[in-house]
């Protein structure tokens, strides 16, 4: 009863009566919607939003500001302008109230109606951000352009007045706060200043300088930087000292002068020195000891010794004196360090809470001076408009209806009548199937020396087990018994067994074909009460069918999936397999089928299926909903599993076709 793709040109050629009737329907609805539909314009305006715009506070161009809460910032002024605070001013300012449009009711009473036709604009606004952009598209529907297009500019321009009435209202408040809170901080501010003061004159606390440090404390700092350069001066002072101590006038002769004696009169005599022994030395290699001129030479030579040594004596005296004022001086300010860092040390506990009492001074006054500036900056931005948000398009009124559009609208209603059509056609081709697949006459069955009656004999019958007809004898096949092929299966032979075996499958051929209905294919179901019986005849008798002609697919129930026994009831479950005959040719002007496309199969005359398999178990009320026929299998005396059998089978009772006895007897 399945129908493949390649069917359906075949069947909507057939029934295209279906296609052109749905198909004309539904175009003539269409054009009636078309023709009795009333036109509705649109008018569109763009409105750029300034993120920095919507905040109270200053702006900040170093700071950049987050994209994630600028998106929801947009976000919510889309509902913003849909709200009632924008829309009711837009209803006074065109006096919609008695627009038929958007007021169809005519409500005479204004708040009423002012409720209604805000209802009716939110309905007939959309309000659409585009993209990441900072840009708010506003479209409204009316039936009037000229009116939609002064709606949108309104809306539009209410909603920018409001906020800027909103951003200045808020920067007035924060401007007020923070003035309040300024003043708050300013009596704070005066209480820490007194308390400071009256601690620091409570406990003689002199402060000086930009940092209001104690003067104890300059004071320490001031001596102990003295100290430290007297100190450093002493011990210049000794290490010179103890130069020029051990120094003799050899030294000085022989050139050793240290650094720290720079005297002018000792060098000048230094130099007389040397030329003096100089010439002394010359005459005393030409001249005597006693010579006068040798006399005179060392005479002058011992009294400029004499004046170097008092020289020497002097600048040893002028240093030691140097160096006994810089010790003196030294101590003198180690003592006055000491003095002051005793007095310092008594106030430490009381400069300590002055200093903590000056820091909370210094905050307070920070703070109160950075509020002054913030109420400063806020009320000076209500005097200047810094919003940069604006309307950059502006709302024109639309043209008349699109004839495109209306031709669209009917081609889309007679596409529509065609799938529809085509679906109806091919439903019906499906009814048609299945009706045709269902039992309908009550024609006996001739086997031989046994007659039959047909599966659907009159409701009013409740076959039994004993008034079921028995189709054929099936002998037991006895050990030994010798097997050859037919028609790909394997058949016993035996004797008299088989003589008796081919007997009874030709019954069963017979009945099945006679029970068989041209143009579609019979579905028969073998079920055996102790579910061992249906498997050695199965093979056969799909054997004898094709013999006869008729493309076959029989299964042993077992679960497996094959593409060729797509037609088969549980084709997607159970494994098949197929007798076939070849491909037929198509006839001229037939309908093309999947089969005559692809050249592989065709549909099965015959479907046979042995419940008793184990897959077949499990869906074997699907099984005997899609069977035409159902034979039963039993061994001869086994009457009460049969009679069990077939009250089990009730419901199907009007597709039993009868039962197959195995045993001896033929």
């Amino acid at each position: 009863m399945g129908i493949d793709i390649f069917q359906l040109p075949g069947i909507l050629l057939r029934r295209w009566l279906y296609v052109v009737v749905t198909a004309v329907l539904c175009m003539g609805l269409a054009v009636g919607f078309v023709v009795l539909r009333k036109p509705v314009f649109m008018a569109t305006t763009d409105i750029l939003i300034d993120p920095q715009g919507l905040s109270a506070g200053p702006l900040d161009p170093t700071l950049a500001g987050s994209s994630n809460q600028d998106g929801a910032t947009l976000e919510s002024q889309i509902y913003l302008v849909q709200s009632r605070e924008v829309l009711n001013p837009v209803v006074d300012a065109l006096n919609l109230t008695s627009d038929r449009f958007l007021n169809p009711s005519g409500v005479a009473d204004k708040e009423i109606a002012t409720v209604a036709v805000v209802g009716g604009l939110q309905k007939n606004l959309l309000i659409v951000r585009e993209g990441g952009s900072y840009v708010l598209t506003l479209t409204v529907k009316h039936r009037d352009p000229v009116m939609a297009a002064k709606i949108a500019n309104t809306i539009a321009e209410v909603y920018l007045k409001r906020l800027h009435a909103a951003r200045q209202d808020a920067s007035s408040r924060a401007s007020g706060a923070f003035e309040l809170q300024a003043r708050d901080l300013g009596d704070k501010l005066r209480l820490a200043e007194e308390e400071l003061e009256k601690f620091k004159a409570a406990n003689n606390l002199v402060a000086t300088g930009p940092q209001q440090n104690l003067v104890i404390d300059q004071q320490v700092e001031g001596v102990n930087r003295q100290l430290i350069a007297a100190r450093a001066d002493l011990e210049l002072k000794r290490a010179n000292y103890d130069q020029v101590k051990g120094l003799t006038v050899g030294s000085i002769a022989a050139g050793g002068i240290p650094e720290a004696l720079a005297s002018t009169a000792l060098s000048g005599m230094r130099g007389r020195y040397a030329d003096l022994a100089a010439r002394a030395d010359q005459l005393a290699a030409t001249l005597g000891s006693s010579h006068p001129q040798m006399r005179a030479a060392r005479s002058q030579v011992e009294g400029l010794r004499q004046e170097m040594n008092e020289e020497l004596a002097r600048i040893r005296a002028s240093m030691k004196g140097a160096l006994d004022r810089a010790d003196a001086n030294a101590a003198a300010l180690q003592r006055r360090l000491d003095s002051l860092t005793t007095s310092s040390l008594d106030t430490s506990e009381a400069g300590i809470k002055a200093r903590a009492l000056q820091s909370q001074v210094e905050a307070l006054r920070t703070l109160y001076k950075t509020l002054l500036t913030r109420a400063s900056e806020l009320g000076q931005r209500d005097t200047v408009d810094i919003n940069n948000s604006r309307i950059i398009s502006k709302a024109v009124p639309g043209g008349g209806s699109s004839s495109m559009m209306k031709l669209m609208i009917v081609a889309a209603g007679g596409l529509f009548g065609i799938a529809l059509g085509s679906g109806l056609a091919v439903l019906r081709e499906i009814l048609a199937r299945f009706m045709a697949g269902r039992p309908v006459d009550a024609e006996p069955i001739e086997t031989g020396a046994v007659v039959a009656t047909s599966p659907v004999a009159e409701a009013a019958v409740q076959p039994s087990s004993r008034e079921l007809p028995v189709i054929a004898h099936i002998p037991v096949a006895q050990p030994g018994a010798r097997r050859f092929s037919l028609s790909g299966r394997k058949f016993v032979e035996s004797g008299d067994v088989e003589r008796k075996t081919q007997l009874g499958v030709s019954r069963m051929v017979d009945a099945l074909l006679k029970h068989s209905r041209d143009g579609a294919p019979s579905t028969i179901v073998f079920i055996s009460p102790d579910n061992d019986n249906a498997s050695r005849i199965l093979p056969d008798v799909a054997g004898a069918l094709h013999r006869h002609h008729k493309e076959v697919l029989f299964s042993g129930g077992e679960g497996g999936r094959d593409a060729i026994a797509s037609e088969a009831p549980l084709g997607d479950r159970l494994r098949f397999n197929r007798l076939s005959l070849g491909v037929p040719k198509r006839a001229r002007g037939a309908a093309p089928t999947f089969s005559n496309f692809t050249g592989q199969k065709r549909k099965a005359d015959f479907i046979i299926i042995d419940a008793n398999g184990e897959e077949a178990r499990r869906h074997l009320i699907e099984l005997l909903e899609r069977a035409s026929g159902i034979l039963l299998i039993a061994r001869d005396g086994d009457e009460a599993h049969l009679g069990e059998l077939v009250e089990e089978l009730s419901p199907w009772r009007d597709r039993l076709l009868g039962t197959i006895k195995l045993g001896n007897a033929a």
